[in-house]
C-alpha cells in the first residue's frame, strides 16, 4: 500500500487521505501543514476537514506553488432552502476514505528463521503449480500478432519481437556507453533523474514506501542479492511524461488496437491521455506478486530487458472469476495460495529479450527467479470490452481503491459510445459485437458512471440511440 508522503507511513489511525488532483500522490489529510489550508474563497483557515465531503481541492507540494487543501463553504443560511438541493449529486471525487484489504506476510515470518526474510511464503506453492501448467506452445510470430490480433485471447510468446515494432532507448545512442548492451536501472536512473519518486513495494508485508530513484538504484544495481535487507519490487514507475528523455515505441498492434488511441483520434480530443501506456518495473531477486486482475481488465505488452520471470495465468472464466472475488473478500487471503484453486491455467517462463502478451482478464501471479527489468503497458481494446466491464464488475464488489483502478475509465468508455455511434464504425475493422453494445449500454446505464457526451445533448440521449443501434444489429 502507499505511505502518506508526508510522514511516510500507512497510518491506520488516520483514515481520512486525500489525493493530489495534479498526479497520483496520496496523503493523510491531518498530515497537510495547517498553514496550507483554506476555504474556497482563499481565506486561512484553522480546522481540517472531517469528511471527503468537505474537501474541495488538493494538490501537493510536487508541483509549482505551495501545496493546499481547499475546504467546501458551508453557505446553507437556516429556514432557507439550498437552491442546488433540487440538482443531481455532484461525481464522486478522488479522495476519501481508503478502503483496502490487509495483508501481513510479515506475520507469517515471526520467529527465528530469518531465511524466510529472503523467500516469499507461497514461492514454493507457486512452483509446484508452476510445473503442473507449464506451457511452452503458446509462441506466434509478429506477422499473426499483427493480422489476427482480434483472434487471439490467450498469453502469448512473440517469437521475432523486433519485428513487432517495439522499440526502447539504447543506451549507446543516449551516450551513457559505447558498448552494443542492453538499458540497465543505472542508466534509467541517470536519464530520469536520481530524485525521481518511486513507489517501492516491500513483497512480504505488501506495502509501498516511496524511495528516490537513486536510494533505488543503489540497492538494486550496487548491492549484492545476497546483501539485501528485503526483498523488494518496483512496479508501478509510468514514464510515459518522459518521452522526451525515454521514448518507447509500443509493439504496432497495441497502437493500432488501443482503444484510447482510437476514441481520442476520432473525438479530436486534446487533453492528455490516461497515463498507463508505458511502465518500468524493477524486480528484486526472489520477488512474487500474489494473484490480481490489471486494472479494469486491461491488456498487456510486457518486454523483458534482462533477468527471468515466471508466470501463472487463468482465464477470466465465470469459474474463475467468482473464486477470485471470493478470494479477494476472505480475511485469510493471505494465507491461501489462489493457483490451487483456479481452473485452466497457462504458465509460462520469460527470459531476457522475450516479449510477452498478456489478454484481458487472465487472473496471474509472477515470481522472479533473479533481478530483472521490464518494461511494459497497460491498454483498453474493442476486442474486451465485454471482459473488461465484467473486471471493473469485480473490482467495485472487491472494493479496490480508486487510484489503483484505470485513470479517467468513465469518460473513455462514454468516448467509447459516441465513436460505436458515429457513421460507418460498425461496418469497418473495428465493428463491436452485439453483445460488446449491450454491456457497454448497461455499464453507461449505471447511476455510478458519469459521463458528459460532446455530441448529445444528455447521457441518456445517448443510451437512447446506442438502444437503437443495438436494434439494428438484430
Amino acid at each position: 500500500m502507499e505511505s502518506c508522503k508526508y510522514c511516510q507511513k500507512d497510518d491506520p489511525d488516520k483514515p481520512l487521505w486525500v489525493q493530489c488532483s495534479l498526479c497520483p500522490q496520496w496523503v493523510h489529510v491531518s498530515c497537510v501543514p495547517l498553514e496550507h489550508l483554506q476555504d474556497q474563497d482563499g481565506n486561512k483557515i484553522k480546522e481540517y476537514p472531517q469528511s471527503p465531503k468537505e474537501i474541495n481541492y488538493f494538490q501537493c507540494d510536487g508541483h509549482d506553488g505551495d501545496s493546499k487543501l481547499t475546504k467546501k463553504l458551508n453557505k446553507r443560511r437556516r429556514g432557507k432552502r439550498s437552491p442546488s438541493a433540487d440538482l443531481p449529486s455532484p461525481p464522486k471525487k478522488r479522495y476519501g476514505l481508503r478502503k483496502k484489504q490487509q495483508i501481513d506476510y510479515i506475520a507469517l515470518n515471526e520467529g527465528d528463521d530469518k531465511k524466510l526474510k529472503k523467500v516469499h511464503p507461497h514461492a514454493e506453492a507457486f512452483l509446484k503449480c508452476f510445473t503442473k501448467w507449464e506451457n511452452n506452445s503458446n509462441v506466434i510470430d509478429s506477422t499473426k500478432l499483427n493480422e489476427k490480433f482480434f483472434q487471439l485471447r490467450e498469453p502469448l510468446k512473440i517469437l521475432d519481437p523486433e519485428n513487432t515494432g517495439m522499440n526502447l532507448p539504447k543506451p549507446q545512442e543516449l551516450g551513457l556507453t559505447n558498448q552494443q548492451r542492453s538499458l540497465t536501472v543505472a542508466d534509467i536512473t541517470q536519464i530520469l533523474g536520481g530524485e525521481t519518486p518511486v513507489d517501492v513495494m516491500d513483497v512480504q508485508s505488501q506495502q509501498n514506501e516511496k524511495w528516490s530513484l537513486s536510494q533505488w538504484n543503489q540497492y538494486f544495481s550496487e548491492t549484492p542479492m545476497d546483501q539485501r535487507d528485503r526483498i523488494r519490487n518496483v512496479i508501478s514507475l509510468e514514464v510515459s511524461h518522459f518521452d522526451d528523455k525515454f521514448h518507447i515505441d509500443r509493439p504496432k498492434a497495441v497502437e493500432e488496437n488501443d482503444l484510447v488511441n482510437i476514441v481520442w483520434k476520432h473525438m479530436g480530443i486534446e487533453d492528455p491521455k490516461p497515463k498507463v501506456t508505458r511502465y518500468v518495473l524493477m524486480s528484486s531477486g526472489n520477488s512474487y506478486t500474489d494473484f490480481h486482475l490489471d486494472f479494469a481488465g486491461t491488456s498487456v505488452y510486457y518486454n523483458l530487458v534482462s533477468g527471468h520471470k515466471k508466470f501463472i495465468l487463468f482465464p477470466p472464466t465465470d469459474h474463475n472469476l467468482k473464486v477470485y472475488t471470493d478470494w479477494c473478500q476472505d480475511l485469510n487471503q493471505n494465507l491461501i495460495f489462489l493457483g490451487d484453486l483456479l481452473d485452466e491455467g497457462v504458465a509460462m517462463e520469460l527470459h531476457a529479450g522475450d516479449l510477452f502478451m498478456l489478454p484481458s482478464g487472465w487472473i496471474h501471479a509472477v515470481y522472479t527467479p533473479r533481478d530483472s527489468l521490464i518494461v511494459g503497458g497497460n491498454f483498453l481494446t474493442v476486442r474486451d470490452i465485454e471482459t473488461q466491464l465484467q473486471v471493473v464488475k469485480v473490482e467495485r464488489l472487491t472494493k479496490v481503491p480508486k487510484r489503483f483502478t484505470f485513470p479517467m475509465f468513465d469518460l473513455v468508455m462514454g468516448q467509447t459510445c459516441e465513436w460505436a455511434l458515429s457513421p460507418g464504425v460498425q461496418n469497418n475493422h473495428y465493428k463491436m459485437t452485439k453483445g460488446a453494445l449491450i454491456a457497454l449500454q448497461n455499464y453507461m446505464k449505471l447511476q455510478d458512471t458519469k459521463y458528459k457526451p460532446f455530441n448529445y445533448p444528455s447521457k441518456r440521449s445517448m443510451i437512447k440511440k446506442l438502444e437503437d443501434l443495438i436494434g439494428l444489429e438484430d
